[in-house]
This record gives C-alpha cells, sequence and structure tokens, in this order.
C-alpha cells in the first residue's frame, strides 16, 4: 500500500491533501482544515483572521459566473474551502507568504463534464491577490484506456494531445476509477500569468483527467502546437496540492506538434503547461 493512498484514506473525510481537522467561520462560510500549523493561515473573520487576501470569479466555458462550488486554497499543509456565490465570487483570508493552489474538484456527473480548475498563487506577505476570473474548462469524452496487460498505450485525449502510459502504473485519488484519460486546452484568454514561469513563452495550457493521477513511470506527450521545427520546448505540471510547478521536462517540435523527449515524460495528471 503506498504511502500516497495512506494519506488519502486520512484525509478522505476532510476533502484536503493532508490529515486534518477541521475549523469554520460561520460568519463567511469558509471552512479550513489544516494541520493545526500556529500563523500558518486563516478564515475569513475567523481562523487566523485578517483581511481578505485572495479573491476572484468563477466561471465556466460559456465565461458564466459558476455559484454553488466548492473553491479551495489550498497549501502544503492546509486547505481553505469556500463556496461561490451566485455571482461566482469568492473570497479568502490567507496570512502571507503562502503558496496557494486555488482549484475547484471536477464534476463528472454533468454533461458536458467539467475539468478541474487549477491555478497557482504567490501570496506575499501583508500582500493582496485578485485572482481575476478561475475558468472551469469542459472535458472532452476522452480515451477509454485498455486493461494494463496492454500497457504501455498511446491514447488521444482530446485537443490534440497523445499520451502514453502505463495504466499498470497509474494510481487515481481515492474514491476513483480509471476509465478514460482526456485533456482540454484552455483558450489562451483564460491562462493565468505564470510567475514562476517569467520570462518563458506559454505555448499551450491542458486540463487534464483523471485529475490528480499519479504515475510511477513517465508519461510521454505529444501535442499540436503551431511551433516551429526543432524547437526545444518544456513541459510541466501543477501540483494540486500547492500550486508548484514540477521539474520541466525536455521536449522540442516538429511537424506541427511539440513532444517530450524519448523515454522521458509527466507523472502527474494535473494540468500541463507547454512553454519555450
Amino acid at each position: 500500500m503506498s504511502t500516497r493512498w495512506i494519506i488519502a484514506v486520512l484525509l478522505a473525510a476532510a476533502g484536503c491533501d493532508e490529515p486534518t481537522e477541521t475549523t469554520a467561520s460561520t460568519a463567511t462560510g469558509q471552512t479550513g482544515t489544516s494541520t493545526g500549523a500556529a500563523g500558518g493561515a486563516g478564515g475569513m473573520g475567523g481562523v487566523g483572521g485578517g483581511a481578505l487576501s485572495l479573491e476572484g470569479v468563477l466561471i465556466d466555458t460559456a465565461e458564466m459566473p459558476l455559484g454553488g462550488v466548492d473553491v479551495l486554497a489550498c497549501m502544503t499543509t492546509v486547505c481553505f474551502t469556500q463556496e461561490s456565490l451566485a455571482d461566482g465570487r469568492f473570497a479568502f483570508a490567507i496570512e502571507g507568504p503562502a503558496e496557494i493552489a486555488l482549484k475547484t474538484q471536477a464534476n463528472l456527473a454533468v454533461a458536458p463534464r467539467r475539468a478541474a480548475a487549477l491555478e497557482p498563487v504567490r501570496l506575499a506577505m501583508g500582500s493582496a491577490v485578485d485572482a481575476g476570473t478561475l475558468y472551469v474548462p469542459d472535458l472532452p469524452d476522452g480515451a477509454v484506456m485498455a486493461p494494463a496487460t496492454e500497457d504501455p498505450q498511446t491514447l488521444s485525449a482530446g485537443d490534440g494531445v497523445e499520451l502514453t502510459l502505463s495504466r499498470g502504473d497509474l494510481e487515481p485519488l481515492l474514491g476513483e476509477v480509471l476509465h478514460d484519460v482526456a485533456a482540454r486546452r484552455l483558450p489562451q484568454e483564460h491562462v493565468p500569468v505564470y510567475a514562476d514561469l517569467e520570462g518563458e513563452e506559454i505555448v499551450a495550457v491542458f486540463a487534464l483527467h483523471p485529475f490528480g493521477a499519479v504515475s510511477a513511470s513517465p508519461i510521454s506527450v505529444r501535442a499540436t502546437a503551431d511551433v516551429p521545427d526543432a524547437t526545444p520546448v518544456l513541459f510541466r505540471t501543477i501540483s494540486e496540492i500547492d500550486g508548484a510547478f514540477s521539474e520541466p521536462v525536455a521536449g522540442a517540435a516538429e511537424g506541427g506538434s511539440v513532444a517530450t523527449a524519448a523515454g522521458t515524460g509527466i507523472t502527474h495528471l494535473t494540468y500541463l503547461v507547454i512553454s519555450r
């Protein structure tokens, strides 16, 4: 049994990424789950106190506000959750400095399926961040995975993304089952500014499904991209736990697509960021 699975069992009831105890601010509806670290993060008007430091508006693919959806602000040892208002607004009071994964959970029960939203936020001490719009993509039908006996398998996930993976090496989030893989490219106008990638040009960003699944072996990636042949590119994923970027995986452009180098690939199915 993997350490990741054991941790997931401990946190299942809390809905966070670490073992937790729960506190809530009834004044605002923000709920915090934490490991009890002092001075870390605070709930609005309650846990930790303080003025609003992170806010935004949750929207769907039609750019309409999404109300009644849980928005999570997660760090390595703490998660806060607030349900978006009818106009899509959400707000948190978090004491910086903090590295945050601002996200929602995927919703596969609606049609079309909704991918998780995910955006890294870097909050400096004493600062406030307006995240603007937090975009929730729809998911395509995706490609059904074959049995592990057929590993490795190459699957067309959608929006020009091709993943070569081993189903037997994939571990989904607790309570989820492996069925299909899917990818949705974010419209350019909804790609956030990634402060950690300053100086790099973003080629494309994709929301991946099953969100949060981890592979014990590299998942090679090929994606359609309008990039000149032989252009070096980098592939990264964003952590759903604290918004950190993975180490870059090198690749190159050829024949109207970009691909990871042979024998390399990503290991987390969250958000894929391709840059050059």
